[in-house]
C-alpha cells in the first residue's frame, strides 16, 4: 500500500531559532540599521530574550554572510546595495520559477491515491491567505512571516529543501528601503499575488505562474521605487 507523504507540521523552534527568525525580520524590514553596531546584550534586551540564543543567532548570521562581527564591539549588518538586491532577485527567480512550474506539472498529473500535491497546495494557500490578512491589518511582522513560509514551502515542494535553504538565505539578505504608506499598499498587492500563484498552479498555467513568481520576488524593488 502506498502511504501519502502528508505535509507534517514543523517542530516548535528552539530559542536560538526563534531569535534568528525575529532578527531576520528586523533586518529585512529595516528595523536594524546598517550604519549601527549592535551588541548581543543590547539586542537581547530589545527583543526581550535571554542573551545566549541571541548571541548564537547572530553568529549564525555571521556564518551566512548577513552580519559581520566587530571585535570587542558587537555586530553590524553587511551592507546591501541596489545592485546586490537586483542580483539576489535574479538568483531567487532561477530557483522559484522551476519550482512553481514543477508544482504545476505535479498538480496536472496528480493521482489522489498516491500524491501529496493537494496537501501541499492547501498549505501554500493557507500561508498566502495569512499573508493577505496580515498585510491588510498592517501587521508587517506577521506578513513577512507568512510570506517567508510561503516561499520556503514553494521551493521545498517544487525543488527540495536545499533549494529552499539557498533561496531563503538570499531573501534574508534583502532590505526594504522604505516604510511609508505606499509601501504598505505594496504589501497587500504582494500578498494577493501569493494567492494568485496558487490559483495558477492549480490551473496548470506554468508560463503565467512563472511570470507572476518573478513579479512577486521583485517586491523589494517595488518598495525601493517609493523611496523619496
Amino acid at each position: 500500500m502506498t502511504i501519502p507523504q502528508l505535509d507534517r507540521p514543523k517542530p516548535s523552534p528552539s530559542l536560538r531559532e526563534h531569535a534568528l527568525l525575529v532578527i531576520r525580520h528586523a533586518i529585512t524590514t529595516g528595523e536594524l540599521d546598517e550604519s549601527r553596531i549592535y551588541s548581543a546584550a543590547g539586542l537581547a534586551k530589545q527583543l526581550g530574550m535571554s542573551l545566549s540564543p541571541v548571541r548564537e543567532a547572530m553568529m549564525s548570521l555571521v556564518a551566512e554572510g548577513t552580519v559581520e562581527a566587530v571585535p570587542n564591539r558587537g555586530f553590524r549588518l553587511v551592507p546591501v546595495t541596489r545592485d546586490d538586491l537586483e542580483e539576489i532577485i535574479r538568483i531567487r527567480s532561477l530557483l522559484a520559477v522551476p519550482a512553481a512550474q514543477e508544482l504545476c506539472r505535479r498538480a496536472a498529473e496528480a493521482d489522489n491515491s498516491n500524491e501529496s500535491i493537494g496537501d501541499q497546495l492547501a498549505t501554500l494557500r493557507r500561508f498566502a491567505t495569512e499573508a493577505v490578512t496580515a498585510a491588510e491589518a498592517e501587521d508587517r511582522a506577521e506578513y513577512f512571516a507568512a510570506d517567508r513560509e510561503f516561499h520556503e514551502r514553494l521551493l521545498e515542494y517544487g525543488l527540495g529543501p536545499r533549494a529552499a535553504a539557498i533561496s531563503l538565505r538570499l531573501r534574508d539578505q534583502s532590505r526594504v528601503f522604505t516604510l511609508d504608506a505606499e509601501a504598505r499598499k505594496i504589501d497587500i498587492l504582494s500578498a494577493r499575488e501569493l494567492v494568485q500563484i496558487v490559483d495558477l498552479i492549480e490551473a496548470d498555467k506554468p508560463a503565467e505562474v512563472g511570470d507572476l513568481v518573478v513579479q512577486n520576488l521583485y517586491y523589494f524593488k517595488r518598495t525601493e521605487a517609493n523611496e523619496g
